[in-house]
This record gives structure tokens, C-alpha cells and sequence, in this order.
């Protein structure tokens, strides 16, 4: 084999020297390294970890890859529970060449945050978190401190700010029917402050007083209804007349007698008429049609039997606007407004009557004349006594008796109009 010419051979050697050397500066470089890192990590070592000291050096370039370094371990010793966090002080220095972890501020019970994502302590003592501390006067705060309560309480609904005088007046009535006069009397005062001198809380004002035994105060009731415009009293006005016996005082109308006086026997009666009101239906087709309350009420405490209770009850026509006949309208009908009939509780029994009167063809008008309601009678029976009478206007009482009513009650003890108490 025939050797390469001695210029190439010249050129090999050069290149071989030239390798060699840059070969051997590059080893020695990768040794200083090494010891300039080794010597970096011991001072490290041999150094106090010590709180506020001063940072060190700046981190030098990662080590090589074949090589790893152990970091020392590192404790931290937290503040008693529930004691306040001192101010904080500065970070201490990092534990690893370039890793920018550091032990927490006093006080704080966090970990460490690492600076740069994904990046871990190595061989760190773990430390847990603890709850978020809370001052000691926050813990002896009450509790309503912490919730406001509402600024007022929602006040109870009054069951009586929405009732008509009718319901209020009802209420009364059940009240006193559980013996409760002072609570009948509150209920009315309440109503005379809504429907300032109605004549229902009068005459029930009047009622409760007598129950009472107080006269006085039921008199001042009674005169008060008396006193006042018969147009609003109605039916009211009258019992208060009849309660005070006033018929013989106030003047009667002109061309009237005097009002039968039936107080003569007070004390035998056990029975007597409430304030009776007649009320038209305007609904009413084809004729003329009026209702006819009438409350018949115990007097006391006596014990009423309803088949020995008899009443009579005459309506009145004014015949073409002039004089005064007897109605001819057709037989009325009657029925009891709270069945059963037995006069316990509030000893009241509401009888309603009604009126009537058939449109008149021409034939009746020419032989009866034109004909409009005018008016009623009542007279109240018990075991064939006159417990009570009662009439609208006050004159048809008088009329009654001279016109030829009959003034007992009907021969057979009982009377027809009245229906059945067992309905």
C-alpha cells in the first residue's frame, strides 16, 4: 500500500494538534466549573439559615445534567394558635440555585409559593395550612352582631279593620252571647269610632248595658236613639222609644193618639221586639216587594219554649197617594233567619217577613185604586200574652187598634204565619 503524499500528511497532523487542544481547554473549563459549583454548595452547607439575612450571591448556571445536589432540610416553627401574626418580615433567601422559593412570613401558616410554574421543593418538610385566624374580640362579638335584626317586628293584622258595621255588630252579638260584656262593649267602641253614632251600636250599646244591670248608661243609650232624626234611626229610633216609654213625653203627629203603653206588666214579660227594619228590593220584578226583619229577643235568662210564641204582622198600602187601608198584596211568607228556633246563646231569633204586591191590572186599580207599601204592624205573643208591638211609621199602631186588628193572639194558640221551628 503506497503512503499519502507528504503535503497531506503535513495537513493531518496540524488538524489532529489543533483538535487535541481545543479538546483540552474545554476540559479544563468543565473542571473549574465543577469545583467553582462543589465550593458554591458547601459554603452553602456550612452557613446558618438565619431569618432577615442578607440574600446571597446571585444564583449560578444549573448544574450538568449528570449530577443532582441535595437541599438541607428546613423548619419552620409557627406561632401559637390564635395569636395575632407579627409584622411581616422579609424573605428569606432562596434554598436552591435558582429556584426562588423561600421560607412564609412569620405568622403565616401558607405555603410556599412557588415563582415559576410547575416548579417544586425538593426535600422540603411539607407544612400544612391552618385556618384563617380571627381576632379575640371578633369571637366574643355576639352573634346578633353579625346579622342585623329586621328594624321593626311585623305587627299582628286587626281582624276587625275590615269589617262592615253589619259584621261588627255580629261580632258583638257573639260575644255577649259567651257572657263577655266587656269584650261586646270594646267591639262597639270600636265600631263607634269607624261609624261614628250609627244607630245599630247604639241600640246594641243599649242592649249590653241592660244585660249588665247597669240602667243608667242603657237609658243614656236609649235617649241618645231617641233623640235622633227618625230617617237614620228607623226601626232603631222606635225600640228606643218603646224601651224608654217615652210615647206619653214625645209629641206624637198631629191627629194621632197615644202609642199603647205595654210597660205596665214589664216584669212578666219574657219577650220583647228588637228594632224591626223593612228593606225593598229594587231586584224586584213585576210588582212591589219589601222585606220585613224582625228579631225577637228574651228578656233575661228564661227559658222560652217556641211552640207557646205567637206574632201578628198587618202591611199597609197607601191608597192613591192619599188614605191608608190594609195591603191587599198576597199572603206573606215568613221563615226564620238562624234555625234552630230555642232562643239560647244571645236570646235572639231573626224572623224575616216578606211583602208582596203584584203589579195591579186596570180592573183592580178601578175596584182597590192604585196601591204602594206604607207601612207594618208586629205584635209579639207568649202563651197568649202581648209581650211587645211594634209599627212603621208610629201612628199605625193606633190605626191598628181603631180599624178593627185583632188585639189577642189567634184562638188556636198558634199562629200560621209563623213557619215551623224545627226548619
Amino acid at each position: 500500500m503506497a503512503l499519502p503524499p507528504t503535503i497531506q500528511r503535513a495537513r493531518q497532523g496540524v488538524a489532529g494538534a489543533a483538535a487535541l487542544g481545543i479538546l483540552s481547554v474545554l476540559l479544563l473549563v468543565d473542571s473549574g466549573l465543577m469545583v467553582r459549583a462543589f465550593w458554591r454548595v458547601a459554603a452553602q452547607a456550612d452557613a446558618p439559615v438565619q431569618r432577615g439575612a442578607a440574600p446571597l450571591a446571585p444564583a449560578a448556571p444549573p448544574l450538568a445534567p449528570a449530577q443532582t445536589v441535595a437541599a438541607p432540610q428546613v423548619t419552620i416553627s409557627p406561632p401559637p394558635v390564635g395569636q395575632l401574626a407579627a409584622a411581616p418580615m422579609p424573605a428569606a433567601p432562596s434554598l436552591l440555585p435558582g429556584s426562588g422559593l423561600g421560607p412564609p412570613p412569620v405568622g403565616s401558616f401558607q405555603m410556599p409559593v412557588p415563582s415559576a410554574p410547575g416548579m417544586q421543593p425538593s426535600g422540603s418538610a411539607a407544612v400544612p395550612a391552618a385556618p384563617a385566624q380571627v381576632p379575640a374580640a371578633a369571637k366574643s362579638a355576639p352573634k346578633s352582631a353579625a346579622k342585623a335584626p329586621p328594624s321593626s317586628a311585623p305587627k299582628a293584622s286587626d281582624p276587625a279593620a275590615d269589617m262592615t258595621l253589619a259584621e261588627m255588630i255580629d261580632l258583638a252579638k257573639q260575644v255577649r252571647a259567651l257572657g263577655d260584656m266587656q269584650g261586646a262593649l270594646e267591639v262597639l267602641k270600636r265600631a263607634d269610632l269607624r261609624f261614628p253614632s250609627a244607630p245599630e251600636v247604639l241600640a246594641e250599646t243599649g242592649l249590653c248595658y241592660e244585660t249588665m244591670g247597669l240602667t243608667d248608661r242603657a237609658t243614656s243609650a236609649w235617649k241618645q236613639l231617641a233623640a235622633m232624626d227618625p230617617t237614620r234611626a228607623g226601626g232603631y229610633g222606635d225600640l228606643a222609644k218603646r224601651k224608654l216609654n217615652l210615647e206619653g213625653e214625645l209629641a206624637p203627629p198631629a191627629g194621632a193618639a197615644p202609642a199603647p203603653d205595654f210597660s205596665g206588666d214589664f216584669g212578666t214579660k219574657v219577650l220583647s221586639l228588637g228594632a224591626c227594619t223593612a228593606t225593598r228590593d229594587t231586584q224586584a220584578v213585576n210588582g212591589e216587594k219589601v222585606v220585613l226583619r224582625i228579631p225577637i229577643l228574651r228578656r233575661g235568662n228564661a227559658t222560652i219554649d217556641p211552640a207557646q210564641v205567637d206574632i201578628d204582622v198587618y202591611f199597609f198600602d197607601r191608597v192613591n197617594g192619599e188614605k191608608i187601608a190594609q195591603t191587599i198584596a198576597d199572603e206573606p211568607l215568613s221563615a226564620w233567619g238562624a234555625p234552630p228556633v230555642d232562643w239560647s246563646g244571645i236570646g235572639e231569633e231573626p224572623l224575616e217577613v216578606t211583602y208582596f204586591l203584584p203589579t195591579l191590572t186596570p180592573g183592580e186599580v178601578a175596584a182597590h185604586g192604585r196601591r204602594a207599601y206604607h207601612g207594618y204592624v208586629v205584635r209579639l205573643y207568649y202563651q197568649h200574652k202581648l209581650q211587645d208591638a211594634v209599627a212603621e211609621p208610629r201612628d199605625l199602631l193606633d190605626f191598628g187598634s181603631a180599624s178593627g186588628l185583632p188585639q189577642a193572639a189567634p184562638a188556636g194558640g198558634m199562629n200560621p204565619l209563623l213557619p215551623p221551628v224545627s226548619n
